[in-house]
């Protein structure tokens, strides 16, 4: 069928469309022009009457301050100084003022208006005119308005106005209210009829104020021609710009359009428009080719739905066979997806199983449900005597216990040769099919891993129903999975039995042993190191050490594995634990074949004993080596000592009659005696003297040491607090020697202090133990830390030089080491020291 030829309508205008565009161009930058000039009279007229309302209010301002001056000042004194009869127009008449300022004011500026007007006025020359009396009825309207302004007059003589009402005050009364109050003067001057019979507040008249403005309209107006002119010359010069550009771009672009259309279309179906319309008219003639287009598609289009619903009858029978072939392939896939979920449970059963006695119900008992089989039995190969045994089997009573996978012709035990080879043909690696004249056939699948054979599976057929090919490779992929779970459970059982082995190794060790990782995170502990946290392995594992030791955030700033990640050798470090536990931490890097960091070992021993054991050596070395060096010292000077006072008992004799040498003669007595003491004190320090110990009550002995120093501690305004156990018992020690110590510490107490404080002396039993302990604390200035392991070393002293002998503490060290007991200090420098003495029950 031949299509129907379509004609395009002419148009009804007889203009292109090309000149229309320009016409409507040109009357939008037309519109811009006389835009453009009118905002700019617009603005600059609005500027000019903003002007000129300020120079009126000044005028008005100016007006109404003479006008003020009179009424409140120049009135009431002429009044106090003539009378109140008496008027002077020219000097309180506040209109008259204010208008012949305003005349003297219009003799410079003739072309400035200023009138006070009002109706029924007592001056003729301030009677309103008809503009103005419109304007007094206007304000007498509308009492609210206080302002009136505008332009007025011609174009030759425009001004801007201004009016303002004027309103009575209780001033004005004296002169506008009764005849009979006014000033006799005013009266007789403009008389009684005019002026007067006014109240407060009553409208009076207006002022006017006129500012010429029509030469600055006329400026005005030549600025707005002016912008006229010039925008339309460069809005003449875009419009040039643009109707070429149109004509060389945009015509052009349309004029390869039309020729793509002309190209396009069947020339049969679509004529070429351009006879139809003008020349230069090219989006006329885009627009029938365009209408011609359209008609081409739309027959197009019917073309293209006879070939659609060709196309479908066709589609349609396609799908009928695919949806065939679908549910053969559906049927297939449905098929091996039901394999592989056997596959997947005999998996999952075999990796959750704790045995593999648990597994061979389960995973054969799937096999029997899926496959048309009546038993099945299982054989697994026994290393020692290398024999297939039968493990498992199900409804398949008939098959031998026991099979050699090459038997021997002297075993009467062996079965028949047909079913050892065919058995051991399977456990080889090959599926293989015992085919019985009587009974069923059995299908033997061997069980492998890697390469090696594990056992063999014999599936008996039921009767008239054969295994197909795709059975026989599940039941080979069964037999895989067996193996598998074989081997898997074989090294699970081995590496359980080493991981065991490893920690029992790891928890015999008594030390702390802690195993991280490059991050730093626990990945192992010891039962040490569960004992010593009270933890678990699932409370620190995976969790890095700081947070899990210390609750920080960040490794520790001073904490060892950052230099063994950093140089990849081993660090050992003395770490002190909150509570004072004492730790030698050695930090070991285990590296892989490349030397890169994958494992640290943390080793940690508890030294707090040996090192207190270590100082207590130390220091009783110190004291044997000070001891002897004293008892030198003190042997040496004491025989000059001896001499120099005998001689300065002599010398006393001989200048008994000169006092002077009698004084010097004292001060090297009081020297001389003070080495002694030193000396004394030295040799007590050097010689160990058998100390005379006896029970005594340990409370008792503090409470008289106390009571000792009591004037001491009032003069120094110190406070002591008393804490004594009353179950401490009687201790058997040396009471002077024990009671020198607690002085000695109590001394050093007051004088650590320098000044008013508290000192507190408690006493505790420990039963348990059999120790008593005595502490004793004040709030002093305390000890420095790297003075601590100094204090009670001999002559050892923070004190002035000839203060102290630094003898004291190293004293009270060794009488308590004498008794068997310990002495301890902790300070916190700049608040407290508190020394501890540990004295057992028997010395």
């Amino acid at each position: 069928m031949k299509p129907k030829r379509i004609t395009a309508q002419p148009f009804e205008s007889s203009w292109s469309l090309r000149t229309r565009f320009h016409i409507g161009i040109a009357l939008c930058l037309l519109v811009v022009c006389f835009a453009s000039a009118f905002l700019i009279y617009r603005h600059e007229k609005r500027q000019l009457e903003e002007i000129a309302h300020a120079n009126t209010e000044l005028v008005m301002a100016a007006v109404e301050a003479s006008r003020a001056y009179i009424r409140e000042e120049l009135r009431p004194r002429m009044f106090d100084a003539f009378g109140p009869d008496f008027f002077m127009m020219e000097a309180m008449s506040t209109s008259y003022v204010g208008r012949a300022i305003m005349d003297r004011f219009g003799r410079e500026l003739a072309d400035f208006r200023y009138r006070r007007v009002s109706i029924n006025a007592r001056n003729p020359a301030a009677e309103a005119d008809a503009l103005e009396r419109r304007m007094i009825e206007h304000f007498r309207q509308n009492p609210d308005q206080h302002n009136w302004q505008g332009m007025s007059g011609s174009r030759n003589e425009a001004h801007f106005v201004r009016h303002q009402p004027v309103f009575f005050e209780n001033s004005c009364m004296h002169c506008h209210g009764d005849p009979a109050d006014a000033p006799t003067e005013l009266v007789r001057s403009y008389g009684a009829e005019n002026g007067f019979g006014h109240y407060p507040g009553e409208l009076a008249g207006i002022i006017t104020v006129g500012v010429p403005v029509h030469k600055a309209l006329s400026d005005i107006k030549g600025r707005a021609t002016s912008v006229f002119l010039t925008v339309f010359l460069f809005v003449s010069l875009f419009y040039l710009f643009l109707t070429f550009f149109f004509n060389r771009i945009v015509v052009n672009d349309l004029r390869g359009v039309l020729n793509v259309f002309r190209e396009a279309v069947d020339e049969d179906l679509c004529p070429d428009p351009s006879d139809e319309v003008p020349v230069n008219d090219e989006l006329r003639a885009l627009t029938l080719a365009a209408t011609n287009m359209a008609g081409q598609l739309r027959r197009s289009r019917q073309a293209l739905e006879l070939h659609n619903l060709e196309l479908e009858r066709k589609v349609a029978k396609r799908t009928r066979a695919l949806q065939e072939s679908r549910r053969l392939l559906q049927e297939k896939v449905t098929a091996r997806n039901q394999e592989l979920k056997t596959l997947n449970r005999i998996s999952e059963m075999t990796s959750q199983a704790r045995g593999m006695e648990e597994i061979w119900p389960s995973v054969l008992g799937e096999s029997l449900a899926m496959i048309p089989i009546q038993g099945v039995g299982l054989y697994l190969l026994q290393e020692e005597d290398q024999t297939l045994q039968l493990h498992f089997q199900q409804g398949a009573d008939g098959l031998p216990s026991q099979i050699h996978p090459s038997p021997s012709e002297k075993d009467p035990a062996a079965p028949k040769p047909a079913v050892a080879a065919y058995i051991g043909q399977a456990f080889a690696g090959q599926i293989t099919r015992f085919l019985s004249r009587r009974g069923a056939d059995c299908l033997n699948v061997p069980i492998a891993c890697r390469g090696k054979s594990l056992g063999v599976i014999s599936f008996l057929e039921r009767p008239g129903e054969a295994i197909t090919p795709d059975q026989q490779a599940l039941l080979l992929s069964i037999g895989r999975q067996i193996g598998i779970a074989l081997e898997s459970f074989s090294d699970r059982q081995r590496l359980v039995q080493s991981k065991e082995l490893l920690q029992s190794a790891f928890d015999g060790i008594t030390d702390m042993v802690v195993l991280l990782d490059s991050d730093f995170r626990i990945k192992m502990v010891n039962q040490a190191y569960l004992r010593r946290y009270e933890v678990t392995l699932a409370d620190v594992y995976d969790a890095p050490c700081y947070e899990a030791h210390s609750g920080n955030l960040a490794p520790c700033a001073d904490c060892g594995l950052k230099s063994v990640v950093n140089t990849r050798k081993a660090v050992t470090q003395e770490v002190r634990y909150p509570g004072g536990a004492l730790f030698m931490v050695q930090f070991y890097p285990v590296l892989d074949d490349a030397g890169r960091l994958v494992r640290i070992i943390r080793y940690s021993r508890e030294i707090t004993d040996q090192k207190k054991m270590e100082e207590k050596i130390q220091q009783a070395e110190k004291l044997v080596a000070m001891g002897q060096l004293a008892a030198g010292v003190a042997h040496e000077i004491n025989n000059p000592l001896g001499v120099i006072l005998c001689y300065v008992d002599l010398l006393k004799r001989a200048l008994a009659d000169f006092p002077q040498g009698l004084k010097d003669l004292a001060t090297i007595e009081k020297q001389a005696l003070n080495s002694k003491r030193i000396v004394s004190d030295l040799l007590q320090f050097a010689r160990s003297h058998e100390s005379a110990k006896q029970a005594a009550a340990f409370n008792r002995i503090v409470f008289e040491v106390v009571q000792l120093l009591n004037h001491q501690f009032k003069k120094q305004k110190v406070r002591v607090d008393l804490q004594l156990d009353d179950a401490v018992p009687h201790i058997v020690m040396d009471v002077n020697k024990i009671k020198q110590v607690l002085i000695n510490l109590l001394i050093n107490a007051c004088q650590a202090m320098e000044g008013p404080g508290a000192i507190t002396i408690a006493t505790v039993w420990q039963a348990d133990e059999k120790w008593v302990e005595v502490h004793i604390r004040d709030n002093g200035k305390g000890i420095a830390p790297a003075m601590k392991s100094k204090i009670f070393d001999p002559f050892f002293t923070t004190k002035a030089t000839g203060q102290s002998t630094g003898l004291g503490l190293s004293v009270s060290y060794g009488i308590v080491q004498d008794h068997g007991g310990e002495i301890t200090v902790e300070s916190e420098p700049g608040q407290w020291t508190c020394f501890t003495i540990r004295l057992p029950l028997e010395a």
